[in-house]
């Protein structure tokens, strides 16, 4: 019976798995990526010191009338203009400035930028809450196929971990390569297990049940910080590449 759970488990799961990791793969790459689209944002002529933050973040606000402030990306490089999301009536539009100047050099739509097109297949498949309940009930599947197989492999008539956690030597190039194959996937279960618990925060079904438990344990002893399903999109995978773009936001 378990392994026919294991069976339906692949069946249903296995092609989100490989189109999560496709587009995955690709937001890892934000940095690199966003670097070459803002390429012409890399390279201004500096004219003087570059101005105060809250005069850039003033200039634009003005830049889109009736804004309020919501974050603003920090320059990698000197020459590089300020990167200032600014919000209206929950869209948010991404303005670049002039650090020096002040001068508006262009304005774009936010839900417009590649990150969120990447943003929208990887977590939602483009078909925003349906498409966000298909991916956390194909990821909830892959728990079940990951925990089943390693149940139904498992050995059950060694003794020890030798040919479970870490090959056996000695034994032959046979075993030790047969070894070598069982081993790997221990561990790579084990890091796919964590991969895909650690994501469930971020998911709705799953998001929302922490946020309750939380509530319910009295946990809760600071604002909420994971974001929820889609209608909050900016946050689920805004650390990543935190090393090359850092996000201050002031929600």
């Amino acid at each position: 019976m378990l392994w026919r759970w294991h069976f339906y488990a692949g069946l249903i799961c296995i092609p989100f798995v490989i189109w999560l990791a496709l587009t995955g793969s690709i937001y890892l790459f934000r940095p690199q990526i966003d670097a070459w689209v803002d390429r012409d944002m890399a390279v201004l002529v500096r004219t003087g010191a570059p101005s105060a933050q809250q005069a850039i973040v003033h200039a634009a606000t003005a830049a889109v009338p009736g804004s309020t402030f919501a974050g603003i990306m920090l320059a990698e490089q000197p020459d590089q203009a300020a990167r200032v999301l600014v919000s209206d009536k929950g869209v948010r539009t991404r303005v670049y400035v002039h650090p020096d100047t002040l001068a508006i050099l262009k304005t774009m739509d936010e839900g417009g930028t590649w990150e969120r097109w990447i943003f929208k297949l990887h977590g939602e498949l483009m078909l925003g809450t349906p498409g966000s309940i298909m991916v956390e009930l194909a990821a909830s599947w892959a728990i079940v196929m990951v925990l089943t197989g390693l149940y139904l492999w498992w050995p059950r008539n060694t003794r020890g971990l030798a040919g479970v956690i870490y090959p056996r030597f000695g034994q032959g190039a046979k075993r030790f390569w047969r070894d070598i194959h069982a081993v790997t996937g221990v561990w790579v279960s084990v890091f796919a297990l964590f991969l895909l618990s650690s994501g469930m925060p971020w998911a709705l079904v799953w998001g929302n049940g922490f946020k309750m438990v939380r509530e319910a344990t009295g946990t809760v002893a600071i604002s909420q910080d994971w974001i929820i399903g889609p209608q909050n999109e900016h946050a689920g995978h805004e650390g990543h590449g935190a090393g090359a773009v850092a996000l201050m936001s002031c929600v």
